[in-house]
Order: structure tokens, then sequence, then C-alpha cells
């Protein structure tokens, strides 16, 4: 028992020694402003029922050091311009946010430190409202302490300038909330249903402040809409936060959201978002979390340097731990750190770090189904450390190395995946066909063709009989469609062209069915006709549904990468003759890229297993 006692005893004196080093620490930085910051612990040292709020004043202080207003002349220009272009506070604090985001516009600004700023009449200000939704809205009763410190307390949410937004909550919202807490029923009111109305608020602010065009935004966006979100729900004592993927692991960009913290359920609710090839999912903190810490001179990519994101992907994911070890020694000689990084926007993007220990770097709760990158740097420059691997869902490290003894020769049809969400324009055609007659009745029409299955989104060629000629082309449907190309080529396989004819009158860009352009299309509402003028021998017609243009088009250059430790290594560029482009002498086993010169922006990287493409 003495020594359970004993251990507690050492547990407590060790963290309160951090606690007040680190206090020590932020009081060091304030340099001139020390005196507001000990000005707001004193306050609360006074009465002894205020010493959570000590607590309070302490966790933002210890932790204030590196948060900072970005400002300068730039934005205090378009402030009024703003205010004046909404009645919404919020709405205008979040639309001053966007311009933070632009690196042309941060060379412009200058960060003042909270801990060289902020005046005690703030904090104190800041506490007590805090304190009175914690402590008098029924809904957050079982609001922790800790989480009531991350996620209700903080005084700012980014680097925007300091302000009152607590006091910002229309009156409306404020009967709903008085509403509330006069007829509180933990089942209506728990912070969920709390927050689903106040993020129908949240949707609902009058967005006329377009009208400042010096900031470009979009409502919808994920980033605009979550710092709106997450700054309506904590005005109205909803614990929120933003969790965010830095980098999608199976498509271009990165997606975040706001959270609200309802203690009943774990955090993570079910739907609120549609979890799928996600690397990580970080949460941003006021609290500092563990970073990298260099060695001299020693290169931090730029998302590791910021203390305020924590892990959480094993909250939305089933994840798994991962060892690498070097491809060789020598991979490992003074390197301190090594990242795992996905394949996003064409770069190799790190979503994750580890110190090497013993040679070896260890990754843990990493989102399987992946291929994963390790890398570090020298200088800015990226080295591989090993080569790259699938993360499998049972936990399984497949590595990708090139087998340059086993040549292989691909046939390739796509540079980019078929989503789901482009499905939809080739189900669309299913049922609609192709005649051809010479009687502008069609009483004595042939079907040439009939859209059996979904083409998804690959040219269809029909060849025609070249002894029989018509005048009259048809597409006909039950519906309206939308196509990109339908070419009709003459015995020498050059594209024709005749009258466009639109018996319903309702379709819309038809020229450009017809243009060569797999990027544009046009909507045909039921039928088409085209008109030669007189008969015509064709030899076949092709049609292709709306489209990505991510297939293999005649006349564009392609080029072919595969991956080894000394990065991508091309295996030459080729023109494209047909719907497909091959390549020989080609490594197995090894992941790959297929670039498109010639037009085009989404490529994905992809392995080849049983002699089919598949995407990562």
């Amino acid at each position: 028992m003495r020594i359970i006692i004993y251990s507690f005893i050492l547990i407590v004196c060790c963290s309160c020694r951090q606690s007040s080093e680190r206090l020590e620490h932020a009081f060091q930085a304030a340099g001139d402003n020390r005196a507001e910051l000990r000005k707001v612990v004193d306050h609360y040292s006074l009465d002894p029922r205020d010493s959570l709020k000590r607590e309070a004043a302490m966790f933002l202080i210890e932790n204030m050091p590196g948060h900072h207003t970005l400002n300068g002349p730039y934005l205090r220009g378009l402030r009024h311009k703003v205010d004046s272009a909404t009645n919404s506070f919020l709405l205008g604090k979040v639309i001053l946010m966007q311009p933070l985001r632009d690196p042309r516009i941060l060379r412009q600004l200058r960060p003042e430190p909270d801990v060289e700023h902020i005046t005690a009449e703030y904090l104190i200000h800041n506490i007590d409202e805090a304190f009175r939704q914690w402590t008098t809205y029924p809904w957050l009763e079982e609001l922790t302490f800790d989480d009531f410190l991350e996620y209700l307390l903080p005084y700012r949410i980014g680097n925007e300038p300091l302000d009152y937004w607590r006091d910002s909550l229309p009156p409306r919202q404020k009967e709903h909330l008085q509403e509330a807490i006069a007829y509180f029923d933990d089942r209506k009111h728990s912070v969920y249903n709390m927050g689903q109305m106040i993020h129908g608020y949240a949707l609902g602010m009058d967005d006329d402040s377009r009208q400042v065009a010096e900031i470009p935004y979009n409502a919808s966006e994920c980033v605009f809409s979550s710092q709106l979100q997450l700054l309506a729900y904590r005005s109205a004592g909803i614990p929120a936060v933003i969790d965010h993927v830095p980098a999608w692991a199976d498509m271009n960009g990165f997606h975040e959201w706001a959270l609200v913290i309802d203690p009943k359920n774990n955090d993570i609710l079910g739907g609120q978002l549609e979890m799928k090839n996600a690397p990580k999912v970080f949460r941003r903190t006021y609290s500092a979390n563990e970073i990298p810490m260099p060695e001299t001179n020693e290169y931090i990519p730029p998302f590791f340097t910021s203390p305020y994101n924590r892990d959480v992907t094993d909250k939305y994911l089933r994840t798994r731990d991962v060892t690498v070890t070097p491809a060789s020694p020598s991979h490992s000689e003074n390197t301190r750190h090594v990242y795992l990084a996905v394949f996003n926007g064409k770069n190799l993007r790190p979503v994750d770090w580890s110190r090497v220990k013993r040679g070896k770097a260890h990754f843990r709760k990493m989102g399987p189904g992946i291929v994963y990158f390790p890398l570090y740097f020298k200088g800015e420059n990226p080295r591989y450390y090993s080569y790259p691997f699938i993360l499998q869902a049972n936990g399984n490290i497949l590595p990708l190395l090139p087998d340059t003894t086993r040549l292989q020769t691909l046939k390739i049809t796509r540079k980019y995946p078929l989503h789901h969400n482009k499905v939809y324009h080739g189900n669309a055609l299913v049922g609609a066909s192709f005649r051809a007659a010479n009687d502008p009745t069609f009483r004595d029409t042939v079907r040439l063709h009939r859209v059996e299955h979904n083409p998804n989104m690959y040219p269809t060629v029909i060849p025609v009989d070249t002894t029989r000629t018509y005048r009259y082309w048809l597409f006909e449907h039950t519906k309206a469609v939308e196509l990109a190309e339908w070419q009709i080529r003459d015995c020498r396989g050059r594209n024709i062209t005749g009258k466009i004819i639109d018996p319903t009158g309702r379709g819309a860009r038809l020229d450009a069915l017809f243009d060569n352009n797999p990027l544009s299309y046009g909507r045909i509402d039921r039928r088409l006709i085209v008109d030669f003028g007189h008969p015509v021998s064709v030899s076949s017609i092709m049609y292709l549904p709306r489209n990505d243009a991510n297939g293999i088009y005649p006349g564009n250059e392609y080029e072919l990468f595969y991956f080894n430790l000394d990065g991508w290594q091309s295996l030459g560029c080729k023109i494209a003759d047909s719907y497909e482009i091959e390549f020989e002498n080609v490594p197995s086993n090894a992941i790959y890229w297929l670039r498109n010169h010639t037009t085009g922006n989404e490529e994905r990287i992809f392995t080849i297993s049983d002699g089919k493409q598949r995407f990562w």
C-alpha cells in the first residue's frame, strides 16, 4: 500500500511539475505581456470556488505559445467591406478567415502571438462565459472537464483576429436555447440534437456577402462550412471540434468537417462521415500534441510543424500498426524521422511520422487498404526509406518491389479510376438505340445497335455494312441522356457530319457531340437525327457517354512510370492510335503511374494483378 501511495504522489508531483514548467515557459514567451497572463491566474486564485476556472486558465495559458493572430493592412481594409455586406457576425468572421489560406496573402500578413498580445480582460471574459454555459446548460451535465477544456473553452479556432464571438448569437437562437433550458428533455435536447438545431441555423445564414469580390468563397466548401459550424456550435454552448483528412489515399484533395462532441455517443455519430480510403484522420485541438523534434537543419514537412493535430484515426476506422525496415542499412544511417506518404495531387504527401528506433520506424493507427510510400528527407528533398507497400485489411504488408527479371506487356485503357459517381451517365444510356433510314419518317428504319449494358465511359464502336447507304441517322431513347461524342465515319475512317435535327426542340449543346472533344457533352431529349442530305456509306459509328476524358484517346501522348528506390522511372512516351495503349518490357510487381501529356489533370497510381488494372 505504501508503494501504491508513493507512486501516486510521484505521478501527481511529476504532473504538477510539468504543468508548472509549461506555465513558466508561457510566461517567459509573453515578455512584456507576462503581467496580463499572471493577472488571469491570480484572479481565479482568490476564491477556492474558482479552482476549476483557475485550472482552465492555466490550460489556456500553458498551451498558448504557438497560437497567434494573422493580421495586416490587407485584412483591416477588407473588414469594413465584409461588415457592410452581411448582417451575420459569425458569417463575416469566417469570410475574413478565408484569405488566411492563400499563400500570396499570407506573405502580406504578420503573426501576432497571443502570449504577447492577449489581455486579461478578454481571457477572463471568455473563461467566465464558457463556464456559464457548462454549468447552466442541462445538456452539458455529462460533459467531462477534460472535454470542456478542449471542445468548449478555447477562445479561437484558427489564426483569426480575437473578438467577442461568444456574445454573437442572434436573439432568435438565444430564445431557442432558453426554451431548451426551461423545458429540458434529455432525449429531445441531447447534445447531438442541440447541435442539429444550431447546424441548421449556420446553414441558413444569409450569404449576401458574396458582394465582397475580393474574397471569393464557396459556402458549401468543407473548410468554410466547418469553420462556420464550429463557431456557431460553441457560441451556443455545443462542444464541438473540426476533424480532417489531410490527404485522401484514392483521390486528390482533402476533407474536413465539424463534429459535435456528445458524451453519450463517444464523439463519432453514425452517418456523420462515410470514411473510405483515409490514411489518417486528425483532430484540430487547442492543446499541443507531440510533433517531430528536428535536429540541426533537419527539414520537417510543414504539416508536422503544427502541434495542433491529434490522431483520431481509430475513432473512424479499424486501423493497423506498421513497422517499416530500411531497404538497406545506408537508408537508416543518420535518419532521425521517417514518414509515410500517399499519392495525392500528383505528389507524395506525408500523412504520418515516426522516430527511427533501432533502425526501424513504427507507425500506429494507419488506415488499411492503402498504398504507402516510406520516405525521409535530405534537406528538403525526399529520399525513399523502403519500397512502397500495400497495407491490407488484415494488417499484412504487401511490398511493391519491381521485378526487372520478369517483364510484361501492359494494355491500358484508363489513367484514373471509374468512381461510382461517374457510372451514372453510362447507366442512363442502357436501352438507347441507333437507327438509319432513307425515309424521314423512319418507316424503313434499320436498327444498327441497341445499348445493352453500361459502357462505363469507354467508347463503343459499331461496324456498319458499307454496301448499304442511308441519309438519316437516328439516336433514340425513352428519356433524356447526355453524350460526349457521336462519331459517324465514312469508308476511309474519316468523321463526317450532316445537319443536326432536334425533333423535340429540348436538346442542349448538340454541336458538342461532334467536336471530337471527350470533355464536352450534349443533352439529347429522347431523339436526335443527323441528315446528310443524301444517302451515304458509313463504315462505323462510335458513341461515348458523358465523360471525364481519363481514358485513352487517339492522338494523345502518354508516359508510363514505375516506382523504385530512386523514385519514378519512365518507361517511355507513346502517342495513342486507339482507345487503349500498350507498353512493353514493364517490370512486374510494381506500382505504376500513367501520365497524359496532352490534356487532363486527374491521374492515379495503379497495380496490375492477373492482367487487370487496380487503381489506388
